[in-house]
């Protein structure tokens, strides 16, 4: 389909855990089954020529979650980056990883293993794929502004922007939603100002190109006015 003024795709991909209660299958397959529909979203959309695309994997709220699932989900998490064969067809593809948010929370191993494919995509020339890790937007922010008094910056609009996790991408012209859900959930808070949003029915694991399609067509069917 035609792509029109669309450089930047932010996914919030919620629906994980209830799409895996809905197959009666654990609640980690459902987080496994999301994974791998990144993988074919970001190769879809580095198809078509989508030049940035950040994706919420892990919140800065969900460190409040108990800890057994959130040593589960790190295991996952870095088994699947370092085993999963759909991590080659990404490689292939070219695309360029970035990880945003408080990385140094992460437990060492996943901070290596997010190292090695940072260092590795770097010079790639595929889409940008922003993965939002132990990211929270209000912490992001302050983590800005405290870089700018550090720098002894003035606090002013672009000093935040350029001292943002997500220095030097463009804000994201679209940011859709799996699950039915309609709140950004401390995502993106400074980027998304003139964001369109989109909602999505279809549960993370379940979306699909198709939907990708209606929501990039509604997306072109609306006029921008960035509140002029």
């Amino acid at each position: 389909m035609k792509i029109e003024n669309i450089n930047h795709i932010a996914f919030i991909m919620d629906g994980n855990s209830t799409w895996a209660r809905k197959q009666n299958k654990p609640v980690l397959d459902g987080y496994l089954a999301g994974m791998r529909k990144l993988a074919h979203v970001i190769c879809y959309l580095n198809s078509i020529k989508i030049p940035y695309v950040t994706c919420y994997a892990f919140s800065s709220e969900n460190w409040l979650r108990p800890k057994v699932w959130i040593d589960s989900f790190m295991k996952l998490a870095t088994d699947f980056m370092k085993n999963d064969p759909l991590i080659q067809t990404v490689l292939d593809a070219k695309i360029k990883l970035k990880v945003i948010g408080n990385k140094s929370k992460l437990p060492k191993t996943l901070q290596e293993t997010i190292k090695y494919y940072e260092d590795l995509t770097s010079h790639n020339d595929g889409t940008l794929m922003q993965l939002a890790m132990s990211y929270g937007s209000r912490d992001e922010i302050v983590r800005a502004v405290n870089r700018i008094i550090n720098s002894k910056l003035e606090i002013n609009e672009e000093n935040i922007s350029n001292n943002l996790d997500t220095s030097g991408v463009p804000d994201p012209d679209l940011i859709i939603r799996t699950s039915s859900k309609k709140r950004l959930s401390n995502f993106l808070l400074w980027q998304a100002s003139y964001s369109e949003f989109y909602s999505s029915d279809l549960l993370w694991p379940d979306f699909n190109n198709e939907e990708l399609e209606k929501a990039l067509k509604d997306f072109n069917s609306r006029t921008r006015t960035y509140g002029r």
